[in-house]
C-alpha cells in the first residue's frame, strides 16, 4: 500500500514539474518573439503630408543611413544641467569630458554593440561610429534598407515643385533593439536645410595699397530696411565695414585689451564647401589671414562649393574679422540631408569644439519632432560639454516656413529649428544705424517686408520654457509655457549689411563683393564675441561660459542690461518697423517692447561690457 502511494505520488510530481517546465517555457517563447516583434522607430517626414505622391522609387541607389540611439540617466542628466549653469552649485561649470558624458548617459557599449550585430547581420556596412555611442552610421542598397526597416521609399514632389525621396510608412525595428533606439536617418532626402543670406552686389571699393587690392569702403547709413515688395521702407543697401561693427558694437574695448582670438578654436557648421582663395581676399582686406583653417568633411562630401558657399564663407569671414588672431578655425561639411546634419552634430560634440556658429536649419514644422529630439541629444551634450552653439533664428520674420526657394509659403507662426532648441543660444535681426563718427546711434527690428526678409522669432512648438526663460521680464500676451525666440539679436539687415567676397557657387556674383544681411551673419558676429570672451575668462584661469543662455538671462533681468545690451525699444517713428510679421499676416506679432521680446530677445551687445559680466559670472 505505502509503495502505492509513493508511486502514486512520485508520478504526480513528475506531472506538475513537466507542466511547470512547458509553462515556463512557452512563457519563455512568448518573451522571445515579443523582443523580436517589429516596433515603430521614428515618424515619417512632415513634408509628406503636403507633396503629392509621384510613385515608387525606381532609382535602388546605395542609402546613407543612420541609426540614432537613445540617451540613459535622462533625470540625472537634467539635474546636471541644471547644476552646471547655476552659481550657487558646487558642480558650477564643472563640464564633462567626451568619455564622462559617454559613460554617464550615451547608451551602452552592448547596446551599439547589439545594434551593429543586427545591421551587419543583414548586410549593411557600418561607416563610422562615434565616442558618445549616439549614432552608428552605416549603408547598403536601397532595396535592402525596405526589406530591413519594413518601409517602401516612393518618388514625391513638396509643393514647391522640388522632388524627394521619403519612406511612406514609419520604419521599425525588432523590440529588443526599438526599445533603445531613438531615429533611424537617411531614408528620404525631404529636408533641405535652408538660410540663405539676402545678398546684393557691393560695388563701393576703394584700392587699398596696405592690402594690395580692392577693398570695400565705409558704408554711410541708409536709415531703413530695403528689398520688400510689401511692407519695407525702400532704404538703399549700405555695407558697413568691419572697423564699423567692432566701433557700433564695442569689439575696440575687447581688441584694445589684446583680446583678439589668441588661443581660441571655433567651429562652423555648414553644408556646403568654399573657396580658400575668396577667403583670402577677404582676409587682405579686413584680417584674419594667418588663422588656421581645418576642413573636417563628413558622408562623403566632396568639400566644392555649390549653391551654399556664400553662406560657408559669410560665417568664415565674419568671425575672422572679429577674431582676427584664432588659433584654429575648424569648417565642418556634410551634405545637405538629414543625415549629413545629424552627423555633422554628432561630429562636433564628439570635438568638443569650444564655440560653433551655426546658420543652416527649417521651421520646426518642416523638420518634425523625431529629428528635432534627436538634435536635442546633441545639444544637451553640447551644454554638458561646455560648448557654446550660436544659431541664426531664420530670415522670415514669425512665419519661420515661408520661405523663398524652401520648402513652403506657409504663413503661419512658425519657429526656425535649431534656433528653438533649449541648448542652444539663438540670434535674431536689426537694422543698425550709425552716427557721423561712426559710433552706435540706434536699432530697430529688422523687418524689411514681404520678400525682403525679417529676424526670425516665436514660439516653439516642441519644447517646454526652459527655467532660465521664466524670470522677470520674459514673461508676455503671447507666451504659452513654450521656448521663445530670438534670445538675443545683432544687425541682420541687407540694408545694413556685411561685405563679403565671394565668387565660388552658383549664389555668388561674378563680382566677387557682396552685401549680405541675415540672421546668418548675426550668429557668427555673436560666436566671435564668445571666442573673445573665452579668451578673457582664460586669462582669468577661468573656464568657457559654454551654454550662455542662462547667463544672459540674469543680466537682461538685473541692474546691468542697459549696460550690457542695447534694448530694441517701440519706435516712436511709425514709418520704422515695429514687430516681425514680415508677411503681414499675423497681426503684428511679435512687437518690440521693452526689454525681452520674441522680435529681437534682449536685444545686441556691447561686446566688452557684456564679455566682461560673463566671465565675472563665471
Amino acid at each position: 500500500m505505502r509503495s502505492k502511494l509513493a508511486f502514486s505520488l512520485g508520478l504526480l510530481s513528475i506531472l506538475l514539474l513537466s507542466s511547470l517546465f512547458l509553462t515556463g517555457r512557452n512563457a519563455y517563447a512568448t518573451t522571445a518573439a515579443r523582443q523580436f516583434t517589429p516596433t515603430d522607430v521614428g515618424g515619417l517626414p512632415p513634408l509628406l503630408n503636403v507633396s503629392t505622391l509621384l510613385g515608387n522609387d525606381q532609382a535602388n541607389r546605395t542609402m546613407q543611413l543612420s541609426v540614432n540611439l537613445a540617451l540613459r540617466n535622462q533625470d540625472q542628466l537634467n539635474a546636471l544641467l541644471h547644476d552646471l549653469y547655476d552659481p550657487s552649485s558646487p558642480a558650477y561649470h564643472q563640464f564633462l569630458s567626451v568619455a564622462d558624458f559617454a559613460q554617464r548617459f550615451g547608451p551602452t557599449i552592448d547596446q551599439q554593440q547589439a545594434v551593429e550585430d543586427y545591421l551587419t547581420r543583414h548586410g549593411f556596412t557600418i561607416t563610422q561610429t562615434y565616442p558618445n555611442h549616439l549614432v552608428i552610421d552605416f549603408s547598403g542598397p536601397e532595396a535592402l534598407a525596405e526589406q530591413t526597416f519594413g518601409v517602401t521609399i516612393k518618388d514625391y514632389r513638396s509643393p514647391l515643385g522640388r522632388h524627394f525621396f521619403a519612406n511612406a510608412n514609419v520604419p521599425t525595428l525588432p523590440a529588443y533593439l526599438a526599445n533603445f533606439v531613438s531615429f533611424i536617418g537617411g531614408l528620404d532626402n525631404a529636408n533641405q536645410f535652408y538660410h540663405p543670406p539676402i545678398t546684393s552686389p557691393n560695388g563701393n571699393l576703394t584700392h587699398n595699397p596696405n592690402a594690395g587690392a580692392n577693398c570695400p569702403s565705409a558704408g554711410v547709413s541708409s536709415g531703413g530696411s530695403g528689398g520688400g515688395i510689401f511692407g519695407g521702407l525702400g532704404g538703399s543697401q549700405v555695407s558697413y565695414i568691419p572697423n564699423q561693427f567692432a566701433k557700433a558694437y564695442n569689439y575696440d574695448g575687447l581688441h584694445s585689451a589684446g583680446l583678439q582670438g589668441a588661443g581660441q578654436t571655433v567651429g562652423v557648421f555648414e553644408l556646403d564647401g568654399y573657396s580658400q582663395s575668396d577667403v583670402q581676399t577677404y582676409t587682405q582686406c579686413f584680417g584674419g589671414g594667418s588663422v588656421p583653417i581645418s576642413n573636417v568633411i563628413l558622408d562623403g562630401f566632396n568639400g566644392q562649393p555649390g549653391a551654399g558657399a556664400v553662406e560657408v564663407e559669410l560665417d568664415m569671414e565674419v568671425i575672422m574679422s572679429m577674431a582676427p588672431k584664432l588659433s584654429k578655425m575648424i569648417v565642418y561639411e556634410a551634405p545637405n540631408t538629414t543625415q549629413g546634419y545629424n552627423d555633422e552634430f554628432a561630429r562636433i560634440v564628439s570635438d568638443r569644439t569650444p564655440v560653433i556658429s551655426v546658420s543652416w536649419g527649417d521651421c520646426e514644422k518642416n523638420m518634425g519632432q523625431p529629428e528635432a529630439q534627436q538634435e536635442n541629444k546633441f545639444f544637451q551634450e553640447a551644454a554638458a560639454q561646455g560648448q557654446s552653439i550660436l544659431v541664426a533664428s531664420g530670415d522670415s520674420g514669425s512665419s519661420s516656413c515661408f520661405q523663398l526657394g524652401g520648402s513652403s509659403f506657409d504663413t503661419s507662426l512658425n519657429a526656425d529649428d535649431p534656433a528653438a532648441q533649449p541648448f542652444v543660444t539663438a540670434v535674431g535681426g536689426t537694422t543698425l544705424s550709425l552716427n557721423s563718427a561712426n559710433s552706435y546711434q540706434s536699432e530697430h527690428v529688422w523687418n524689411g517686408g514681404l520678400f525682403g526678409g525679417a529676424g526670425g522669432g516665436g514660439i516653439s512648438q516642441y519644447w517646454k520654457q526652459p527655467a532660465w526663460q521664466k524670470g522677470p521680464g520674459t514673461q508676455n500676451q503671447y507666451s504659452n509655457g513654450m521656448r521663445e525666440t530670438p534670445d538675443v539679436s545683432l544687425d541682420a539687415d541687407p540694408a545694413s549689411g556685411y561685405p563679403i567676397y565671394c565668387t565660388a557657387g552658383s549664389s555668388c556674383s561674378g563680382s566677387g563683393w557682396l552685401t549680405i544681411g541675415g540672421t546668418s551673419a548675426a550668429a557668427p558676429m555673436w560666436a566671435a564675441m564668445v571666442v573673445l570672451t573665452n579668451e578673457e575668462a582664460a586669462q582669468q584661469g577661468k573656464k568657457p561660459v559654454g551654454f550662455l543662455n542662462p547667463a544672459l538671462y540674469t543680466i537682461g533681468s538685473g541692474s546691468h542690461y542697459h549696460s550690457d545690451f542695447h534694448d530694441i525699444t517701440p519706435p516712436t517713428d511709425t514709418s520704422t518697423p515695429s514687430n516681425n510679421d514680415e508677411i503681414g499676416f499675423n497681426g503684428g506679432a511679435y512687437p518690440v517692447t521693452n526689454g525681452y521680446d520674441m522680435a529681437t530677445g534682449w536685444g545686441t551687445f556691447d561686446a566688452t561690457k557684456l564679455a566682461a559680466d560673463l566671465v565675472a559670472i563665471g
